[in-house]
């Protein structure tokens, strides 16, 4: 059975989102908002989630490097009680924290393998980490 899962790598400044099917992930879109302006992002983000109607959504969570939660974490997850709080008819427990340590940084590291340019890079980045977090997700639970 095919369900519609949402990823995303929240930042300061950007939403990067994934979509799915179950199986296979694919970088959708970067959402981008004045730094730490949540309130803008989060109404984007919950356009989003009424035209797409996930299932689930797959939140990256940055955990410290020992495993610790940090500010990164914390921002995260004041954005998870945003989008529960813009999208009442979603359930706290469609949410899922996945650790995402370096996933931005191994997007990056994709796109500069790849010969992409700078410019573009800036572009996809945020989309491909999305990407990168929702096939960790996928691995875990299509074991």
């Amino acid at each position: 059975m095919d369900r519609k899962i949402l990823g995303l790598d929240v930042g300061s400044k950007t939403i990067g989102l994934a979509t799915s099917n179950g199986q296979i992930a694919n970088p959708y879109k970067t959402i981008r908002f004045e730094e730490y302006n949540f309130d803008e992002g989060l109404e984007q983000l919950s356009q989003e989630i009424e035209q797409y109607h996930p299932d689930v959504i797959v939140v990256g969570y940055p955990r410290n490097m020992d495993g610790s939660i940090g500010s990164r974490a914390e921002m995260v997850d004041y954005f998870i009680e945003g989008i529960l709080a813009y999208n009442p008819t979603f359930q706290e427990n469609q949410i899922v924290r996945i650790d995402e340590r370096r996933t931005t940084k191994m997007a990056k590291n994709i796109m500069i393998d790849a010969g992409i340019s700078r410019e573009k890079q800036k572009k996809s980045k945020d989309g491909l980490a999305a990407q990168l977090i929702l096939e960790l997700y996928l691995q875990i639970n299509n074991k």
